[in-house]
């Protein structure tokens, strides 16, 4: 097998791996297991997903843990502590208590109380828009199954990662018409917009292809969603997600899940020399218990 063609075979694994960390957060989520997502040793796996993510798999995990964590302990304000710490997958509330606190320098309950505002980062600038709630609409957003490739990074290097997306897919598959979408995998009012994950996708309707190198293949889960079409420019965004996540939902009848908020495009501001996008941005959401 060529270099290139193993590189390939390798990044097409982890992404394997990736989504099944990701869906299954709340699980116990163990080497060996994952090892057999790969299809790679446990001692394999572990290389080459340290060579790809720059992480090693329990650092991996329990960052995505915390972070997430975080995010609930803003957006669910009626869960308890304990319950978050269960649905992020860690196994008792005092593990969770000292390494949220290790990370975060912290306490739950302290940053609960407002403390994540002083936790802001010092390249994040939120846009002034106006954000019309009455334009929120509640509704199920049947199974999609998409191509996916991931970006690391909340900058203009995410046009360079459409670019080269949307070329793959027309040099390798011959796709070329796109319903586009995008995932967004951080909070980024807590999280260093260099270690934002951002995700590019279209949806691949009847189409079948096989999963190669930097192109992923997997399904958006039906679901609730809360949905809002919106149009601005790429910071716009940013000020959209803190406006609904941290004032409307917490406000709200419903509550966020464990999965990330993904956008359908209308118009892909990265694709587009004015820099301007008409999106619906759609929340995974469920009715408080």
């Amino acid at each position: 097998m060529k270099k290139q063609d193993t590189i390939n075979e390798h990044k097409a694994r982890i992404n394997e791996v990736l989504f099944h960390i990701h869906k299954y957060l709340s699980n116990k989520l163990l080497i060996e297991d994952l090892a057999k997502v790969s299809s790679y040793s446990p001692f394999h796996f572990q290389r080459i997903f340290k060579d790809i993510t720059k992480r090693s798999v329990i650092d991996y995990i329990k960052e995505i843990r915390l972070q997430w964590a975080a995010n609930l302990l803003i957006f669910n304000p009626n869960r308890t502590i304990t319950n978050i710490a269960f649905t992020c997958g860690f196994s008792s509330s005092s593990t969770f208590s000292s390494e949220f606190k290790r990370y975060y320098n912290t306490t739950p309950n302290s940053w609960r109380s407002g403390e994540y505002k002083n936790h802001k980062p010092k390249n994040y600038e939120q846009t002034q828009v106006e954000i019309d709630f009455s334009k929120i609409v509640i509704k199920q957003i049947p199974s999609v199954k998409i191509a996916y490739m991931r970006h690391q990074g909340y900058d203009k290097t995410i046009k360079e990662m459409w670019n080269k997306f949307l070329f793959t897919l027309e040099d390798e598959y011959g796709i070329t018409n796109h319903r586009m979408m995008a995932f967004h995998h951080n909070n980024p009012n807590i999280t260093k917009l260099e270690d934002f994950r951002y995700k590019a996708c279209i949806d691949l309707e009847d189409v079948n292809i096989q999963a190669k190198g930097d192109i992923g293949i997997c399904a958006l889960d039906a679901g609730l969603f809360a949905t809002m079409r919106f149009e601005g420019i790429c910071e716009d965004i940013l000020t959209l997600y803190k406006k609904l996540y941290h004032e409307w939902l917490p406000n709200s009848q419903y509550e966020a899940l464990n999965s990330s908020a993904h956008i359908y495009y209308y118009k892909n501001n990265y694709l587009n020399d004015e820099d301007k996008f008409d999106i619906e941005f759609r929340i995974p959401i469920r009715y408080q218990t």
